[in-house]
């Protein structure tokens, strides 16, 4: 009861106060106004602007730990693969192990170097097509950047060349040096 009274008489004074500055044909057309105004944002703006003023409730980890472990779908797909994991082999000619031994075999051309074995700024295109997963193309990469640049002056800097990345850089890093 309190804040049925509490709200009317707010009502009131605002109705009171709005009169006193607008007619009621003014203050409908300022709210139609407002409302295109507003809808012109959303629209412009569209789900940034909602996402902003109201972000979305991002479900806990516990909630979507437990929709998993409730599906039916992943209960049975787990039960399948437990029981299909024993069983799979991949037959000896198949392409996916031809792959696989291509793969292995160009990581064991690194084997043959010592650490270190390589300077960068001196070497040949065949000293480095030995480092791990650079072929020849990569090769001729690194001496137009090192004949442009005029040499390295790290051993990061060969991350600068296309086709290498962090992840090719760690598996040759420990074979270069600088001169």
């Amino acid at each position: 009861m309190f804040f049925r009274h509490t709200f009317d008489k707010l009502k009131s004074t605002v109705s009171n106060a709005v009169l006193q500055l607008f007619t009621p044909k003014e203050f409908k057309a300022l709210l139609l106004f407002l409302g295109v105004g507003f809808a012109v944002l959303l629209f412009r703006g569209g789900k940034e602007l909602f996402y902003t003023l109201y972000p979305p409730a991002k479900p806990n980890e516990l909630a979507l730990r437990e929709a998993r472990n409730d599906s039916i779908f992943a209960a049975l797909s787990r039960k399948v693969i437990n029981d299909d994991s024993l069983k799979f082999s991949i037959p000896e000619d198949s392409i996916v192990a031809k792959e696989k031994a291509e793969y292995t075999a160009e990581n064991k051309k690194a084997k043959s170097l010592t650490p270190h074995s390589i300077p960068i700024n001196h070497a040949d295109e065949d000293a480095l097509v030995k480092l791990p997963g650079v072929g020849k193309v990569t090769a001729q990469r690194i001496l137009t950047y090192r004949s442009k640049r005029g040499g390295f002056r790290s051993v990061r800097e060969v991350m600068n060349i296309q086709g290498i990345g962090e992840k090719k850089f760690k598996e040759m890093e420990a074979y270069l040096r600088l001169n």
